[in-house]
């Protein structure tokens, strides 16, 4: 038997106009996924200033609470030194009423 002529594996010749046109999909493809990135890298440059500003109102937040922890220690102490001093008053006043004299007074209160 005689064998056909030509290849069975023929290339097809795709014409111009074919690839004009899958060329120019894919550039407008190309040109929508640049705007994607373009649009992304926006919005991840606009959540890196939104975080760096939440973060400076945390660090002017966390101060405050330390300088408030502060100031509650420190009134916290006067509150205790006042109420000492109120008991030990009212420790001399009954003392004297009672007719201890001063040197006695010391005495006890040194205790």
């Amino acid at each position: 038997m005689p064998r056909p002529k030509g290849s069975k594996n023929k290339k097809s010749i795709a014409s111009v106009a074919k690839v004009e046109e899958k060329l120019a999909a894919q550039e407008a493809l190309k040109k929508t996924l640049e705007a994607e990135q373009a649009d992304i890298l926006a919005a991840i440059e606009k959540q890196k200033q939104l975080l760096k500003a939440k973060k400076k109102e945390l660090r002017a937040v966390e101060k405050s609470i330390l300088t408030l922890e502060q100031k509650k220690v420190e009134a916290a102490a006067i509150e205790t030194a006042v109420a000492q001093k109120a008991e030990i008053e009212k420790v001399v006043t009954k003392l004297v009423s009672s007719g201890k004299s001063a040197d006695d007074i010391l005495e006890m209160l040194k205790k």
